[in-house]
């Protein structure tokens, strides 16, 4: 069974910290950059003639309006992200058909032959699904994010597409489904690795 091709998933931390560092730092010079206030308008107030025999009318003296600074992201930085939205969907479908395979044969409700047809089909998604997260690489003008991206995001993606030809070689093994039950175990960790590296940069980015 082919191994995780990342034995030492923690050298990517790293990139992810210095890619925080380098997001922060440019989120918060563009939000320096949009505040706008002008100290020389002083505070108006009304004046009342003290022989003015009718009642005063109360007045509500509305707040100002609180106004919070918006960043705006690049263009391909928007793009980047849709494109990950999209993988992270497309995993998830991906992950829910190897699921209900597997399931189906261990219940043995499903023939060997359903059952193949069906890892077969998994397999081959898990590949396009691989090209299509190696395609949709961020930006260059900006180090951290791509190398955050060839390392925890791609890696997972790898992860998940050898893991999936894994479990097809496991239900064609001769064995108990011992290999065929590890594989799906790697498989599933991978997908888990995958979300979590998107989610973590959409929370740097968008923070």
């Amino acid at each position: 069974m082919t191994r995780n091709p990342d034995p030492k998933p923690g050298r990517w931390v790293l990139p992810m910290v210095v890619l925080g560092m380098v997001l922060f730092t440019w989120i918060w010079v563009n939000r320096l950059g949009t505040a706008d206030v002008d100290p020389t308008s002083p505070p108006t107030t009304p004046v009342v003639e003290a022989t003015d025999p009718e009642p005063e009318e109360e007045t509500e003296e509305q707040a100002p309006e609180e106004t919070t600074p918006t960043t705006r992201i690049p263009p391909e930085i928007e793009v980047y992200l849709s494109n990950l939205a999209d993988d992270k969907r497309a995993l998830a479908e991906l992950s829910a058909e190897m699921n209900a395979a597997n399931q189906e044969w261990d219940d043995r409700v499903v023939a060997y032959r359903d059952a193949e047809e069906a890892l077969v089909s998994v397999s081959e998604q898990a590949l396009v699904f691989r090209t299509a997260v190696e395609d949709h690489r961020p930006p260059d003008v900006m180090p951290a994010l791509v190398d955050a991206h060839q390392g925890s995001v791609l890696n997972s993606a790898i992860t998940v597409a050898t893991a999936a030809e894994d479990v097809l070689a496991g239900l064609r093994a001769p064995d108990d489904g011992e290999l065929r039950r590890a594989a799906l175990v790697e498989f599933r960790a991978a997908v888990a690795a995958f979300n979590q590296a998107v989610d973590q940069i959409n929370d740097i980015i968008m923070q």
